[in-house]
C-alpha cells in the first residue's frame, strides 16, 4: 500500500501525512506547486511514478467567501481539478477518495442531512464542490466521496482558532445563533479517511453532536478556562446571521448523518466536546 495526498500543505493533508508516519503506511504528499489540481499532465506523471493504491484529494478551494469573486477559480479546482486526479487515478489502478463538504446542502432541513438527500447548495464554494462530487463519481463511479463539516485543528485558520483569538483580544463578542452543525475535529477526520480506504460512494463523517455557532463559542471559553489560557472575553452575545453579512450564504442547518461510517467502520464518532478538549490540550502544549 501507498498513499498519495494531495493539498499535502493544508490541515487535512498534513494531519494524513503525520498519521500514516505514525502507522508506518508508506505516504506521499504533494503540494499544489507539485501537484496543480488544474494541469491534468502533470497530476498524471506523478501517479505514473509514484504507483499509489490510493489517491486522497485534500486539496481544494476552501474560501468560502472568496469563491464568490473567483468562481472560475473555485470550478477549476474543486470540480474539474477533482475529475483531473480521479481520472488520473483510473490510468494507474488507484483507489480515489474525494473530500467534500456540507455546504453541498441548503441549510433548509429540519434532520441530520443523509448520504442521498438531494444536495442544493446556496453559495459558489458548495456548488463546485457538488460539481465535484458529480464530476468524480462520473469519472470514477467507484471513487469514496467524504463529506464532512466544520473542520478545525490547531494547524490552519477555521472558526474555533478565530472565537479563541476573539475570547483573548475582546471584553464582548456576538456570535451568530441560528448556523447549526457539527465540528469535526482534523485528527479524527483523519482517522476516518484511513478507515474508509476502500469504501465506495458517499459517506459523511464528523464528531457526534449538533450545535450552533454561539453554543459552541460558549464551550470554547469554558475549554480555555479549564486550560488555564487567557479569556478577556465576559460576554459573549448571541446574534441572527442577518447582523454578520458575508459575500456567500451560510446554511443555517447544515448537520450531517453519520450512521453510513459507522456500518462501514463498526465506529462511532467520538463526541465533539472530547475532540475540542483534545484540541486545547495540543494548543496549550504549543504555545
Amino acid at each position: 500500500m501507498i498513499l498519495w495526498v494531495t493539498g499535502g500543505q493544508g490541515m487535512l493533508g498534513k494531519t494524513v501525512k503525520q498519521l500514516c508516519v505514525e502507522k508506518g503506511i508508506p505516504c506521499i504528499a504533494t503540494s499544489h506547486s507539485e501537484a496543480d489540481l488544474t494541469n491534468p499532465p502533470v497530476l498524471l506523471h506523478l501517479a505514473e511514478r509514484i504507483q499509489p493504491t490510493h489517491i486522497i484529494n485534500c486539496a481544494a478551494y476552501t474560501d468560502v467567501d472568496g469563491a464568490e469573486k473567483n468562481e472560475e477559480k473555485a470550478y477549476a479546482v474543486n470540480a474539474l481539478g477533482a475529475r483531473n486526479l480521479a481520472l488520473a487515478a483510473i490510468k494507474v489502478g488507484a483507489k480515489f477518495i474525494q473530500i467534500s463538504t456540507d455546504y453541498v446542502f441548503d441549510g433548509f432541513a429540519t434532520a441530520p442531512y443523509r448520504e442521498e438527500d438531494q444536495s442544493s447548495p446556496i453559495n459558489v464554494y458548495g456548488k463546485s464542490k457538488w460539481e465535484g462530487e458529480k464530476q468524480v463519481l462520473d469519472a470514477y463511479p467507484k471513487a469514496c466521496i467524504i463529506r464532512t463539516s466544520w473542520l478545525f485543528g490547531a494547524q490552519g485558520k477555521n472558526f474555533i482558532s478565530s472565537v479563541h483569538n476573539w475570547l483573548q483580544d475582546k471584553e464582548k463578542i456576538q456570535v451568530v445563533a441560528d448556523q447549526c452543525g457539527r465540528p469535526t475535529y482534523v485528527q479524527d477526520l483523519a482517522h476516518a479517511v484511513l478507515d474508509l480506504l476502500d469504501a465506495e460512494g458517499i459517506v459523511h463523517f464528523a464528531n457526534a453532536g449538533a450545535i450552533s455557532r454561539y453554543q459552541l463559542a460558549l464551550d470554547i471559553r469554558e475549554e480555555m478556562l479549564k486550560c488555564g489560557k487567557l479569556v478577556r472575553c465576559i460576554q459573549i452575545e448571541p446574534v441572527a446571521s442577518q447582523q454578520f453579512p458575508t459575500p456567500a450564504k451560510r446554511p443555517c442547518y447544515s448537520v450531517l448523518a453519520t450512521e453510513k461510517f459507522t456500518q462501514i467502520t463498526g465506529k462511532q464518532p467520538r463526541p465533539w466536546k472530547e475532540a475540542i478538549g483534545e484540541y486545547f490540550e495540543h494548543v496549550s502544549a504549543a504555545s
